[in-house]
């Protein structure tokens, strides 16, 4: 069965520099996160994807929850990071920045949805820890750090996957 698996992975992933793709995934969630939080500084939003990720993991800790949060939110970005190389690199059209911020919403107009049921099921919305993800502000708000994120993903992946020893830069025969 793992061996099914790993069959898999190494077919879909075929031609992916998947350390290139982690790695600008892990870059890009870092910035995606400065701009989160200059934006929650500057308007004194308590949308924090941070909390929304960590405090599941310890809901009884809420002052844990940003930092198991940050610990979640970089391993999302180098998942992400690795499903854009796989899925929308070499497929979408345009420029690498245009053709991450394409990528990057609509994986956010595809998981948006599933904010809804956290209106009862959070422990950080259900305390008041969060303001109420399911609502036109909070999805606004979360258009900024994506379109971040998409912008550096595209370019930093062409860069550390042309960087990689060994392997020739895109475009060279």
């Amino acid at each position: 069965m793992i061996g099914q698996v790993r069959g898999v992975v190494r077919a879909v992933t075929r031609g992916v520099d998947l350390a290139a793709a982690a790695r600008a995934g892990v870059v890009s969630v870092v910035a995606y996160t400065a701009v989160m939080e200059v934006d929650r500084r500057l308007t004194g939003s308590r949308i924090d994807d941070l909390i929304l990720l960590g405090r599941p993991a310890v809901p009884n800790r809420p002052d844990l929850a940003r930092r198991v949060g940050a610990g979640i939110h970089l391993v999302n970005g180098a998942v992400i990071g690795v499903a854009y190389a796989t899925l929308a690199h070499d497929r979408l059209p345009g420029p690498p920045w245009l053709r991450g911020v394409m990528a990057l919403m609509v994986e956010n107009l595809a998981l948006y949805p599933t904010m809804r049921p956290l209106r009862t099921l959070h422990p950080a919305i259900r305390d008041g820890q969060l303001d109420d993800y399911w609502s036109w502000p909070a999805f606004v708000e979360s258009l900024p750090p994506h379109i971040v994120y998409g912008a550096l993903i595209g370019p930093l992946y062409e860069r550390f996957r042309t960087a990689t020893p060994g392997r020739r830069p895109v475009g060279d025969s």
